[in-house]
């Protein structure tokens, strides 16, 4: 078998030292790719482990480790992988920037432009609301002294404003690019009911064609253990209470499906 893992969180650029990202370490991931390793019921050839520049990296001799950063990377490493390699099953386990930077300006900036587009168009009580607002958002975000992102920006600035606009659903890519290949998709949500957790982790496993999802919620997270729910295409679950129980489930369920195709 060849797998590949997706572990850790994508990280997005404001300017070449700085980034947003999020606080996934990617030791489930970690545990999942050990315990594909050390199975030897189905030998696995290979594990793709693409993961987050601080995610946990496991240590075993089949896992490649490639390290990627921004939304796009994942997608550009993804698609290279999934087009020229036979992979039997995806666990796509990373935490995925659900946004990136779009533009860089401040306040000042911002009202500057606003007042010279109201300066040089005069009154504009033809207009009707929405448009207005559309030219003035417009009109302010294409400034020329908006920051630009390639070198290290000012930490003198005390009002930067940052515009963030949303990114592909890279599980949604998965199955396009290898129909056959049996995906694991992961849920997180924070403080739900369990049926608000599994009706969601559903919903993920419907709209994106996956075989399993794992929902989990940050309240069951902790030092001492890691509570989720593996679901099946039929609505059933299976609890887990450690991220050992999870990556061991998951690896048992993955064997157990390819074996019945």
């Amino acid at each position: 078998m060849n797998i590949l893992i997706t572990a850790g969180g994508t990280s997005e650029k404001i300017d070449n030292v700085r980034t947003i990202t999020n606080s996934s370490t990617g030791k489930l991931g970690s545990a999942i790719a050990l315990a594909f390793a050390e199975t030897y019921t189905q030998p696995t050839d290979r594990i793709y482990y693409l993961c987050g520049q601080n995610a946990v990296i496991p240590e075993a001799d089949r896992i490649g480790i490639i390290r990627i950063g921004s939304v796009n990377d994942l997608m550009e490493k993804l698609t290279g992988i999934l087009t020229t390699e036979r992979i039997d099953a995806v666990i796509h386990s990373m935490a995925v920037s659900d946004y990136t930077v779009d533009t860089l300006t401040t306040k000042s900036s911002i009202a500057s432009s606003i007042a010279d587009f109201i300066s040089q168009n005069g009154p504009s009580a033809a207009l009707e609301p929405e448009e207005l607002t559309a030219q003035l958002i417009e009109k302010a975000f294409s400034g020329t002294d908006t920051l630009g992102s390639e070198n290290k920006i000012s930490s003198d600035i005390e009002d930067m404003v940052i515009v963030m606009k949303k990114t592909p659903k890279v599980i949604g890519m998965i199955k396009k690019l290898q129909p056959a290949v049996l995906l694991v998709g992961f849920k997180l949500l924070s403080n739900v009911s369990l049926e608000t957790l599994i009706d969601t982790g559903y919903n993920l496993l419907l709209k994106n064609n996956c075989d399993l999802v794992l929902a989990n919620d940050l309240s069951g997270i902790n030092e001492l253990g890691h509570r989720g729910f593996l679901i099946s295409p039929d609505k059933t679950y299976e609890t887990f209470e450690t991220k050992t129980q999870i990556a061991k489930g998951i690896v048992k369920r993955v064997h157990a499906i390819l074996n019945n195709q």
